[in-house]
């Protein structure tokens, strides 16, 4: 929740979301309880977290970045890729907070992926 807050999102706890589901007959909590009797607690996550405009745009580069490879599923190294390709975000703060060269450590992922599929 801090991490949204201090990306400027405001997180509304889904209750919008939760009193439309309800107007239509259908209990959020209910769910919730009946999910955690049979799966046990935790299992159902309502609302899901609210990505980041950041985030958002890593998973969409994650996703082109497979496919420039070639590859019908994504893994860590593409989540890398996609953070990297997308040239802002936390994630990258923190990389480079650890002065980590970004450009080597893609080049290093790309090589390291070329290596796996040969």
């Amino acid at each position: 929740m801090r991490i949204l807050e201090a990306a400027g999102i405001v997180a509304a706890g889904g209750q919008p979301a939760k009193d439309a589901l309800s107007s239509i007959g259908i209990d959020v909590e209910e769910i919730q309880r009946r999910a955690d009797e049979t799966f046990g607690p935790g299992a159902f996550q309502y609302p899901r977290p609210a990505y980041t405009p950041d985030a958002k745009k890593a998973l969409e580069q994650t996703l082109r970045e497979a496919q420039a490879l070639g590859h019908q599923e994504f893994g860590t190294e593409h989540i890398l890729l996609g953070l990297l390709a997308a040239g802002e975000g936390r994630g990258l703060d923190v990389l480079r907070t650890l002065e980590v060269d970004l450009a080597v450590l893609r080049e290093a992922v790309l090589a390291r992926v070329a290596g796996e599929t040969s």
